[in-house]
């Protein structure tokens, strides 16, 4: 099905977001040919009622067992160099030591136009960022300062997260459900599968609401 015409990107990921869910992309993605693009279920909204669209900043961290001369320097050129759109996403291994994002981050990421943020990892200061209503993914939360116990080394770098590529530009869509990562290179057609899949899933509903059988629900459009 074809898409809207967009003014701008801007206007693309508040579509996707108004319209579209996690389950869609997921299933367009395999049809697509790219398969596994869901992270792993421990990477959860700080707040369910937000869902998180944007493009991938990503960003590579390492332990650290010392507190370096200038320890955030790099932290806070990626922040000052966010762009509108984009999501801040954090690859730190799943380190119960580092916890790279807080208030602050929060607040300066928005206030740069910045449309959340991705964590494999631990977070702090989540009171304070539900009530900002800034959209934030991690696997929990602790309330250590990441200084002298991680560093980012890189940023607008490929990272990997549970396996997945995710390269500096890529749809990131975070819900209820989890986050899908949906390459750039097949985003078109991911949002095409998914906006025809929506479809066709609305006149599934209306059929099985009005009675009839799932078999014959399935037969007539081949979705379940």
């Amino acid at each position: 099905m074809t898409l809207p015409d967009f003014a701008d990107d801007l206007e693309r990921l508040d579509w996707v977001a108004k319209h579209l869910y996690t389950g869609l992309l997921s299933d367009a993605c395999d049809a697509a040919g790219s398969r596994d693009r869901a992270l792993r279920p421990d990477i959860r909204p700080l707040d369910e009622s937000l869902v998180l669209v944007g493009r991938a900043k990503t960003s590579t961290w390492a332990p650290m067992y010392h507190v370096p001369e200038r320890p955030y320097d790099k932290e806070i050129a990626a922040i000052d160099s966010l762009q509108p759109g984009d999501v801040f996403v954090m690859a730190v291994g799943r380190s119960n030591e580092i916890v790279p994002w807080g208030e602050l981050l929060s607040t300066a990421a928005h206030a740069r136009g910045g449309r959340g943020a991705l964590a494999d990892g631990l977070i702090r200061d989540s009171r304070q960022i539900r009530e900002m209503r800034f959209p934030v993914f991690c696997t929990g939360r602790r309330p250590y300062d990441s200084c002298g116990r991680g560093i980012l080394v890189d940023y607008d770098v490929p990272i990997r997260i549970d396996g997945i590529l995710i390269e500096p530009g890529d749809l990131i869509v975070g819900d209820g459900d989890g986050v899908v990562v949906v390459p750039r290179r097949i985003e078109k057609e991911v949002l095409e599968r998914s906006w025809t899949k929506l479809t066709g899933e609305n006149q599934t509903r209306d059929d099985l609401r009005a009675g009839v059988s799932l078999a014959e629900v399935f037969r007539k459009h081949g979705i379940l």
